[in-house]
Parts: C-alpha cells; structure tokens; sequence
C-alpha cells in the first residue's frame, strides 16, 4: 500500500476577508472530493486572508497511478482563477 499527499501553497488575492477566503476554499474542497476522490482539507494559515495551505491524500498500490493522479490534481488546482498556487510538495511512500 502507497500513500500519496500533497501540501498545497494558495494566494487568494480576491479575498478581503475570512469569509470571502472560506468560502472560494470550501468551494475547491468540495470540487475536489467529487472529482477526484481524495481526502483534502485545510491544514494551515487559517488566520491569514490571502493566504491558504491545502492537504490531500489518496491511497493505492502503484506508484505511477498515483503519481498521475497529483499531477492532476495541480493541473486542476491551476485552472481556477480565484488563487495562485504558489508552492506544493508531493510525497508518494
């Protein structure tokens, strides 16, 4: 068994409040889980309005699954326009 996670790094530039940021970050958790399966939530900066640190993992037993799997998931990361991803770091052991 392999485990997957990425730690996500997002600039929300639009957002001028927690609410503003709540919600443009509940909406992306949300799509993510329909769409790809993974567990994702918020793991950092949840005092910082622009600034927004995501976590998701996912579980399988072949390493280049699950590596296609993150790359995209940031391609999907990357299409929204409401934040800039500003670092990410995958671990697959």
């Amino acid at each position: 068994m392999l485990i997957a996670s990425c730690e996500f790094k997002l600039y929300l530039p639009g957002a001028s409040t927690l609410k503003d940021k709540r919600k443009i970050i509940k909406s992306l958790l949300q799509k993510s889980k329909n769409k790809f399966e993974f567990s994702a939530a918020e793991v950092d900066a949840q005092d910082y309005i622009q600034t927004a640190v995501l976590g998701v993992a996912a579980v399988g037993n072949d390493y280049n699954y699950l590596q296609s799997k993150m790359d995209k998931y940031l391609d999907f990361i990357e299409s929204f326009p409401e934040f800039l991803v500003t670092n990410f770091e995958v671990t697959i052991s």
